[in-house]
């Protein structure tokens, strides 16, 4: 036996081992990795459903600003109010964000846009530009989150709904 032929022999039987070794390595990772995504999706569903019962049971809307008809209607009160905080002003500025955001829902019908825009209004709360409703708060400790966003999301409801008319019902 040759030289070249020892040293071929010697790195075909350490080669092999090793290439199986690292397939096997790899796959482990690939298989930890599918096993995360299917993780994440479970809780991203349960997120959801959570997220869409709180706020489907939020009744703390102040009724001078919304009317409790079918579907829920800003009253002169509610456009003044979001009027006097600027909200129309901020959500202009930012629609895109609040647009994204019910997008990411991907609603059906009127009523899956209503919940995301009310929701939108809580998972936006922390942005920049929404600092104006922490200073609105603190200034007005009647008021909170809970009570405001009904009113802020039929407004961004109302304004999806005019750039989407494909959703009818």
């Amino acid at each position: 036996m040759s030289l070249l032929q020892i040293i071929n022999a010697i790195v075909v039987s350490i080669g092999v081992p090793v290439l199986l070794g690292a397939a096997i390595l790899v796959g482990r990772k690939l298989q930890i990795l599918d096993d995360l995504k299917t993780t994440v999706n479970k809780i991203k569903v349960n997120i959801k459903v959570v997220s869409d019962f709180l706020t489907r049971n939020n009744t703390n809307f102040n009724p001078s600003e919304l009317q409790a008809y079918s579907p829920l209607k800003l009253t002169p009160g509610g456009e003044k109010f979001i009027k006097d905080i600027g909200f129309g002003n901020v959500f202009e500025k930012n629609k895109d964000d609040f647009f994204k955001y019910i997008n990411c829902e991907s609603p059906k019908l009127k009523y899956d846009v209503e919940l995301s825009a009310i929701k939108s209004i809580s998972a936006l709360y922390d942005k920049e530009y929404m600092n104006f409703l922490k200073v609105f708060f603190y200034n007005h400790p009647d008021r909170n989150l809970q009570d405001t966003a009904p009113t802020l999301g039929v407004y961004v409801r109302d304004k999806y709904l005019s750039e989407h008319p494909e959703i009818t019902q």
